[in-house]
């Protein structure tokens, strides 16, 4: 009998590893979905346009868990509770999905659950596994999603009065720097026009072990915001990655912040961010050589 129960136990501890191993493989943590917060209301989600993806979508929930218990019996319903920010969109602007809730509250101190969807073309949309983080006073944003933004600390900032010109102002500085940004992608494409040019950069430094892709993300952003601490590198870089033949690989959002960082790069000691594109095409150049 002791045996027969063994047996039992061991069946259902293997049965639930099985389930835990294909509910993970039914999801994924996607990189890149980066979350705005500002102050006195709204939020912005973005994520980068990847190659195939139509559609981009975020469930964001508030002091609550996004993922609902499981049942104890066959007979009871899960309920999942209401997402407080739900939105979608299949819009691609500036090489991002760019979703907006212009009235969604967040404070510090709240704790933040969310799910991405995301959907490639011919295929079921996806949902990724609930990410979790409480919201620092740092971290939230003076202004409107729709306007501009400036780091504020609560207890130490008041919120300036604006007048009707100065609105104006700044709205014919966004759009002389938009302008500005236009023509120099358009120069770059023409420059450009015989080469594959991606929005990689070349990191000339080395993990002290060999990290997974989380731990080299940060590993990343950390090294890059004491390189270039005027750099919002959690808005800016999208993924991290080793290099074959050395160093790490980042790529960012848009070429125009890959030509802005080679730009800010350049006055630092020993070129530490170059190119990946220029990096890779002498690599194959010495190979070449060598043979």
């Amino acid at each position: 009998a002791a045996a027969l129960t063994l047996l039992v136990l061991a069946g259902c501890l293997v049965d639930h590893t099985e389930a835990k191993k294909s509910r993970s493989k039914s999801r994924h943590r996607p990189k890149g979905v980066n979350i705005e917060i500002y102050h006195p209301k709204g939020v912005m989600v973005w994520y980068p346009y990847r190659a195939d993806l139509e559609l981009f979508g975020i469930e964001i929930y508030i002091n609550k868990n996004s993922v609902a218990p499981e049942p104890t019996s066959s007979s009871e319903e899960v309920v999942r509770p209401v997402c407080d920010i739900c939105l979608n969109t299949t819009e691609v602007s500036y090489g991002k999905f760019i979703l907006r809730s212009e009235n969604a509250i967040i404070r510090g101190r709240d704790r933040v659950t969310y799910r991405a969807i995301l959907k490639k073309t011919n295929s079921e949309p996806r949902i990724s596994c609930s990410n979790e983080f409480y919201v620092s006073e740092s971290r939230i944003l003076l202004g409107s999603v729709t306007g501009e933004a400036i780091a504020c600390n609560s207890a130490t900032s008041s919120v300036p009065r604006i007048g009707e010109s100065d609105r104006s102002d700044v709205s014919e500085l966004r759009s002389e720097i938009k302008l500005l940004e236009d023509i120099l992608l358009e120069v770059n494409q023409e420059c450009s026009a015989n080469q594959n040019q991606t929005k990689q950069l070349h990191l000339v430094t080395e993990t002290p072990t060999r990290y997974n892709s989380a731990e080299l993300y940060e590993f990343a952003t950390n090294w890059l915001t004491s390189a270039l601490p005027t750099v919002n590198w959690n808005r800016t870089m999208v993924d991290a990655f080793y290099v074959v033949n050395g160093g790490i690989g980042i790529e960012v959002a848009t070429i125009i912040d890959k030509l802005k960082i080679l730009k800010m790069a350049q006055g630092l000691a020993d070129q530490p961010i170059t190119d990946l594109d220029t990096f890779q095409t002498e690599d194959f150049t010495n190979e070449i050589d060598m043979w």
